[in-house]
C-alpha cells in the first residue's frame, strides 16, 4: 500500500468542504480499483492532455493561418476534468445493476456476515461504492454451486488485479473465447479456457 498525502487549494467554506471531501474520496476509491497498468495509462493520458507542446515559430505562424488555436490552461483542466468525469461514468456503469450485502444474504438465505465472509475467500466479488459493499448481479446462478456460477471462485483467485479491473475483464467480450465474456464462456462451461485466460490478466 502507498500513502500519498495530496493537499487541494479550494475555498474552504462549510458548505463546499463537505462536496470537496465526497469528490476526494470518490477519486480515492477510483484509483484504488485501478491496476498498476491502468494507473499508469490514465496518467500518461493526462500528461498528454497537460503537457505543453513545443512548436517552432513557423509552425506556429502556419497553424495560425489555418485559424488553429491553442489549448488554453481552461481548456485543458476541462478536458482533464471530462477524461476523469467518463472513468467514473465507467465504474457507475458496471455497478448499475448491483445487491448489496444484506440483499445478497437475503437473497442466499445466509447470516448478514456470509457474503463478506466469501468476499473474503474470494468465492464472491465485489467493491465498495460510497461506503456500502456492491455485489454484480451477474455472479450469481441459483443453479450453481453456493449460488454463484460455477467456475467463479477459481476464476477469480486467478485473477492477480484489483476487483474493479476483474468485474471489468469478467465483463468484457474477450477474443480469445470466441467473442464470449469471460462470465458467458463460464456459464458455457469453458472454465479451464477462462482460467487460462484468468492467469495472464497483468502479465507482460
Amino acid at each position: 500500500m502507498t500513502g500519498i498525502n495530496v493537499t487541494i487549494d479550494a475555498p474552504c467554506d462549510n458548505d463546499v468542504m463537505q462536496p470537496l471531501l465526497r469528490i476526494a474520496r470518490g477519486f480515492q476509491d477510483y484509483l484504488n480499483s485501478l491496476h498498476p497498468d491502468e494507473i499508469k495509462c490514465l496518467a500518461e493520458q493526462m500528461e498528454s492532455t497537460s503537457s505543453k507542446a513545443k512548436y517552432s515559430k513557423a509552425e506556429i505562424e502556419f497553424a495560425a493561418k489555418l485559424g488553429a488555436n491553442k489549448i488554453s490552461d481552461e481548456e485543458r483542466s476541462k478536458l482533464e476534468f471530462a477524461a476523469l468525469t467518463k472513468n467514473f461514468h465507467w465504474r457507475q456503469e458496471l455497478l448499475k445493476s448491483s445487491l448489496t450485502a444484506p440483499q445478497v444474504a437475503q437473497m442466499l438465505n445466509t447470516t448478514r456476515q456470509t457474503p463478506h465472509d466469501r468476499l473474503k475467500k474470494n468465492s464472491l466479488i465485489a467493491v465498495q461504492d460510497n461506503g456500502v459493499w456492491k455485489f454484480p448481479t451477474w455472479q450469481f446462478d441459483p443453479q450453481g454451486p453456493d449460488g454463484v456460477i460455477a467456475g467463479l471462485p477459481d476464476v477469480l483467485n486467478a485473477l492477480n488485479v484489483p476487483a474493479m479491473s476483474k468485474i471489468s475483464w469478467l465483463t468484457r467480450h474477450n477474443k480469445a473465447l470466441n467473442g464470449l465474456t469471460p462470465i458467458e464462456a463460464l456459464k458455457s462451461g469453458q472454465k479451464e479456457e477462462v482460467i487460462a485466460e484468468a492467469c495472464s490478466v497483468g502479465v507482460y
